[in-house]
C-alpha cells in the first residue's frame, strides 16, 4: 500500500508540474507580446532588463522554477520513461489556455494533431 501511495503522490506532482508549465508558457507569451518582438542580440542588451521585469514573464519563470523543483521530487520516485509521456498533457492545456486567455485561433487541424500526439504518449505509458 505504501508504494501505491508514493506513486499517487508522485503522479499528483507530475500533474502540478504540467499545469505550472502550461500556465508559465501562456504567461510568458502574454509578457513577451507586451515587450515586443525580440532578436537573439536583444537577450544580451539592455532589453534583457525589460524582459526580466515584465510581470507576466516573471510569473511564468516562477511557475517554471516551482515546476522544476516538483519535477525533481517526482523523478526521485518514478521512472522517467513513465513520467515524461505525461508531459504531453501540457500540449492540451497550453492550447486550451492560449485559446481562452490569449484569444489565439486554435484550428481543428491543430487540435487533431495535439490529440494524436497525446494519444501516442498515453500508449507509451500503457506498455
Amino acid at each position: 500500500m505504501e508504494n501505491k501511495k508514493k506513486m499517487s503522490f508522485a503522479l499528483v506532482l507530475v500533474m502540478i508540474c504540467v499545469i505550472l508549465a502550461a500556465v508559465g508558457q501562456v504567461s510568458m507569451k502574454k509578457g513577451i507580446t507586451q515587450v515586443g518582438e525580440l532578436s537573439v542580440s536583444d537577450l544580451f542588451s539592455s532589453k534583457l532588463f525589460t524582459i526580466g521585469t515584465n510581470f507576466y514573464i516573471f510569473i511564468g519563470l516562477i511557475g517554471y522554477i516551482i515546476s522544476l523543483g516538483l519535477w525533481l521530487v517526482a523523478l526521485s520516485k518514478l521512472d522517467i520513461s513513465f513520467m515524461y509521456p505525461l508531459v504531453s498533457i501540457g500540449y492540451i492545456l497550453t492550447a486550451l489556455f492560449a485559446f481562452v486567455f490569449l484569444k489565439e485561433n486554435v484550428t481543428l487541424l491543430r487540435w487533431v494533431g495535439i490529440f494524436l500526439i497525446t494519444t501516442g504518449c498515453f500508449l507509451i505509458i500503457k506498455t
